[in-house]
């Protein structure tokens, strides 16, 4: 098969396998039921994944990616820093708050007594690969005159917590719809617009 065909059709083995844990939940997912409806054989999932926790670690880990993408893609360039956090705030909450998000940390939080590899890839590949990112972002605009605080961490935080606040929390209960386009762009300037308050040079 050749390089392109296989990543478009591990892509469409990874969508199916997302849409499937967010119907069944990670315990009603099987291997058999998310072959039959990406059209694969189970012997394609066992030989690619090698197992039910192997494909749901692939699935963690594209979504980390996806996320790292949106951090560096909306960070990188000199665009004000104003702008430039209210369009990675867009991006991020877009990202956190989505479907396959809130799916893939239901499987975790769900498998974390029984399974807990889940929830360590989850952490390993989430906040501990992306937050670095951001912290040299916020690095770099102090260097440049643009913010004043004294770690960067915890600013980076402060961003973060300002932007998703309890909405995180509320889409897991499945008390919360996703936000459309328009409730993200108000929630990125909002929090944009707290955070140069407390940390604006």
């Amino acid at each position: 098969m050749k390089e392109t065909s296989r990543a478009t059709r591990r892509d469409r083995i990874l969508d199916v396998a997302v849409a499937t844990l967010a119907e069944y939940g990670y315990r009603g997912t099987t291997m058999l039921e998310v072959a039959r409806r990406a059209s694969a054989s189970k012997e394609t999932l066992y030989a690619w994944f090698g197992s039910k926790p192997g494909l749901f670690q692939a699935v963690i880990r594209r979504n980390a990616d996806t996320v790292r993408s949106a951090v560096e893609a909306h960070l990188d360039g000199d665009a004000p820093v104003d702008e430039a956090l209210a369009e990675f705030g867009r991006a991020l909450a877009g990202l956190l708050l989505g479907e396959s998000a809130v799916a893939i940390n239901r499987a975790a939080i769900s498998e974390a007594r029984t399974s807990p590899e889940l929830a360590r890839i989850l952490a390993g590949s989430g906040r501990e690969a992306t937050l670095p990112v951001f912290v040299r972002y916020l690095e770099g605009r102090r260097s440049a005159g643009a913010l004043a605080f004294d770690d960067a961490e915890q600013a980076a935080e402060a961003f973060i917590g300002l932007l998703i606040g309890d909405a995180q929390v509320r889409r897991l209960l499945g008390v919360m719809a996703p936000p459309d386009g328009v409730a993200l762009e108000s929630r990125a300037r909002r929090a944009t617009r707290v955070f140069l308050l407390i940390y604006g040079a």
